[in-house]
C-alpha cells in the first residue's frame, strides 16, 4: 500500500467522488470499485476494467486509444523530465528495481541537448 499526495484538482475530484451516495453507505469500500449495469458500484475494479474506463474517458476527451499504460508512461516520463530522482520515481511507481524508472529517464532525455551547432 502506498500513500500519495493529490495534486491540482485531484483532491477536489476525490472528495466529489466520495460524496457519492454509494460511497457514503460504505466508506471503507475501495476507491476504485467495479461497476455493474444496474449502476451499483461494488467490488474491486480489475486492471481490464480500469483500462477500459481510461479508454472511454480518453475518447470523451478526443484522445483515441488511450490506455492506463499510456497514462503511467506519461506520468513517469514527465516526472523524469522534471528531475525526479530515480529512487523517488522507483518508489512512487512501485517498481522493485531501478530498471523500469531508468527506461523512463532515458525516454525523457532530449537527444541533442547540450549540442551546439551554431557558428
Amino acid at each position: 500500500m502506498q500513500t500519495h499526495k493529490l495534486i491540482n484538482g485531484l483532491l477536489q475530484a476525490a472528495i466529489a467522488y466520495m460524496e457519492n451516495d454509494a460511497f457514503k453507505t460504505n466508506p471503507d469500500a475501495p476507491l476504485l470499485r467495479g461497476s455493474f449495469k444496474d449502476r451499483q458500484l461494488t467490488g474491486i475494479m480489475s486492471a481490464r476494467a480500469i483500462t477500459k474506463r481510461v479508454r472511454v474517458l480518453g475518447e470523451a476527451l478526443g484522445v483515441e486509444g488511450l490506455s492506463a499504460h499510456d497514462c503511467r508512461y506519461y506520468w513517469a516520463t514527465k516526472a523524469a523530465r522534471n528531475g525526479t530522482p530515480i529512487d523517488r520515481l522507483q518508489d512512487a511507481g512501485g517498481w522493485a528495481s531501478p530498471a523500469m524508472p531508468l527506461s523512463y529517464i532515458e525516454s525523457a532525455k532530449i537527444a541533442n541537448e547540450g549540442v551546439n551547432v551554431e557558428e
